[in-house]
């Protein structure tokens, strides 16, 4: 085993466990609480980190592979890499229906619940037919009662949201790591392999939250089912890697490349924005991630 398989073989456990650990946090722990500002800024560096990944390696590498393979420049590479973007914006937004990669508050399910306990203690504090019957200080029947709506049995319509999630997430996860797996220097390699553990840390703490409401067989199956993805997708990668036939090779590099684009553009920065709190703190995130790696490019000769 040389050196660059060696490096993506140990991200193939390092984001394996680091993903189930952050993962199982919330289906585990119900006093769960996150750092909304510090996840946030990490998510916008790891978008900064896809972004220059995606343009200036896979891209790149994408198109030399293409030129190899059909023996004459057209710029078959990029044409493919806005397929795989359309591809993964049609998956999570047409196919799925959107969704929501942010860590939501869990005591935000329970307003509807809490109106209606509330609409029920309002009604038997109407005044009675004759005030001299009762003393001057009614209560509620509800009080010191545990009403059935506030604990619903979970249904199978519960499910779906995390079913939903983890289905998309695995999707963009497989071909992160397909990426990372046909990368042929170090330096790419360590790159990509960060920007998916930084992403894939705080996508796991959501899927859990998301998770909440399933049995903890549920959750941890689908849970499971999305850390493998990655270390799957770089498995996979390292395997096209070493087939004598640069045409896969360029076509996932090429397909890769437009995930990236879409996951550090359409899905990261795009929602982190929407949200109006700690802006600067996420634009500051999002130049760091890329800047260093953009002059790394410039003005450091890679090799293989």
């Amino acid at each position: 085993m040389n050196e660059l398989t060696a490096i993506k073989v140990i991200f193939i456990f390092v984001m394996f466990f680091s993903a189930a650990i952050a993962g199982s946090v919330p289906i585990f722990s119900k006093s769960f609480r996150n750092n909304k500002k510090l996840i946030s800024a990490g998510n916008c560096f790891a978008a900064g980190i896809f972004l220059i990944v995606g343009v200036v390696h896979l891209l790149r590498e994408s198109q030399e592979s293409f030129e190899e393979a059909l023996k004459e420049k057209i710029p078959v590479g990029y044409v493919v890499a806005l397929g795989g973007y359309t591809m993964i914006l049609f998956i999570e937004n047409i196919l799925f229906g959107g969704h929501n990669h942010d860590i939501e508050d869990p005591s935000k399910d329970h307003t509807s619940l809490s109106n209606e306990k509330s609409e029920v203690v309002t009604f038997n504090k109407q005044k009675p037919l004759d005030e001299d019957c009762i003393s001057p200080d009614p209560q509620p029947e509800c009080e010191n009662i545990e009403c059935p709506v506030t604990k619903p049995h979970a249904s199978h319509n519960e499910y779906i949201p995390g079913i939903i999630l983890t289905t998309a997430l695995i999707v963009h996860s497989i071909f992160e790591g397909i990426a990372g797996g046909l990368l042929t220097t170090k330096s790419s390699v360590i790159s990509v392999g960060i920007a998916i553990l930084i992403h894939n840390i705080p996508a796991a703490i959501a899927l859990g939250v998301k998770l909440e409401k399933a049995s903890k067989t549920v959750s941890m199956l689908l849970m499971f089912m999305f850390v493998l993805s990655s270390p799957l997708g770089i498995a996979i990668g390292i395997s096209l890697s070493e087939l004598a036939y640069p045409i896969i090779r360029a076509i996932f590099l090429s397909i890769s490349a437009g995930t990236f684009l879409y996951i550090g553009c359409t899905e990261i920065l795009a929602e982190e924005m929407h949200d109006k709190d700690n802006k600067i703190l996420k634009f500051i995130g999002f130049v760091v991630g890329f800047v260093p790696l953009a002059m790394a490019a410039i003005f450091i000769k890679e090799e293989d």
